[in-house]
């Protein structure tokens, strides 16, 4: 394998070519990451309208049961899980521009542009593989937050028939 200081006009093409899908990449997964969020910012309101509505008949047709705590409890863990998930984390999704300019344009021998698209790929890859580690987490707690959504809505029903 050629180091990047070794590399022909041909192969800056290439280097190209691999900043462009490791970019591409990870614009995709935080796009992905992106859509849990708003997807989970849907499900608070709707959990909250369910505990209004649903709950406010429950209650009104026959007081607090074991389906109406159980219901009530499905509604804190569905608000617990999509704040979890809206809940801001930092990634590192993008190189630290200081460290750019300090290591590659102004130090004592500036770096090629083939240089420095190299060390940025090798960066994204890195954020890409940080990142997949958050967004298996999110899909866990959107899929449990989900089943606790329709969990509730079960119990108020049945709370209500009762």
């Amino acid at each position: 394998m050629a180091s990047a200081a070794s590399v022909g006009a041909s192969d800056s093409a290439l280097y190209e070519v691999a900043y462009g899908e490791a970019a591409r990449a990870l614009a995709e997964q935080l796009s992905l990451v992106d859509s849990f969020r708003t997807r989970a910012g849907l499900l608070l309101p709707t959990s909250a309208i369910a505990t209004s509505l649903l709950g406010g008949q429950a209650l009104d047709s026959g007081g607090m049961d074991l389906a109406s705590w159980a219901a009530l409890g499905s509604f804190f863990v569905v608000a617990a899980l999509s704040l979890a998930i809206l809940w801001p984390r930092l990634r590192e999704s993008s190189a630290d521009a200081n460290q750019v300019i300090e290591k590659f344009i102004e130090a004592e021998e500036p770096a090629s542009v083939v240089e420095l698209r190299r060390a940025l790929t090798l960066q994204m890859q890195r954020s890409y593989v940080k990142t997949w580690k958050d967004i298996g987490q999110l899909a866990i707690l959107f899929e449990v937050a989900s089943g606790m959504l329709i969990a509730e809505l079960i119990l108020w029903t049945v709370a209500l028939i009762d």
